[in-house]
């Protein structure tokens, strides 16, 4: 929930700014993740925010907060989030813009479970911090002057046998 503050802030700092930067955009996204980590494995609908600027005519930076797992039951609460750094290749057509998108992220994840020890129960909580690496191929299609739909897919792969896939649906806001 950090993460999302501390993302949630730095865009809307950079909202501020965005009139003077050249191309920037807000993104926010939804989509549905199959994410397996260590032993365990869940398919749950999660959603991204983002913020990027172009930093050459085919090409952006972005970054952005992915959160990528809630998991609860009677033993076990664990959910993932990530904090992302990535390069956008883009093509540009008369529709939209197509886009290859490769980048680095720390995946946090954290779990609290019940654990049984000589009869007596207590909460078990484990906190861990990963390296991983994103590479993803997406459209994004002109609906307006400055809004867009994008359509991607991501692929996620890190420390500790975590790797995720994600199919994303969501608006992005061209500011300027």
């Amino acid at each position: 929930m950090k993460q999302f503050l501390w993302i949630a802030g730095v865009m809307i700092c950079g909202l501020s700014q965005s009139v003077a930067a050249p191309k920037s955009y807000g993104l926010a996204t939804v989509g549905y993740n199959d994410v397996d980590y260590a032993e365990a494995s869940d398919k749950k609908v999660t959603y991204s925010l983002a913020f990027g600027k172009q930093i050459h005519r085919q090409w952006y930076a972005e970054v952005g907060y992915l959160n990528l797992f809630d998991y609860s039951n009677n033993q076990v609460d664990a959910n993932g989030d990530s904090l992302y750094l990535a390069m956008l290749g883009k093509a540009s057509g008369g529709t939209g813009e197509l886009f290859y998108k490769l980048g680095v992220a720390r995946v946090d994840i954290d779990v609290s479970a019940q654990c049984a020890t000589e009869g007596v129960t207590s909460d078990c909580d484990q906190s861990e911090s990963l390296a991983a690496g994103l590479v993803g191929l997406g459209f994004d299609y002109y609906v307006g002057l400055r809004s867009m739909i994008r359509i991607e897919y991501l692929h996620m792969t890190g420390e500790d046998s975590f790797s995720t896939n994600m199919v994303n649906v969501g608006f992005r806001y061209n500011f300027n």
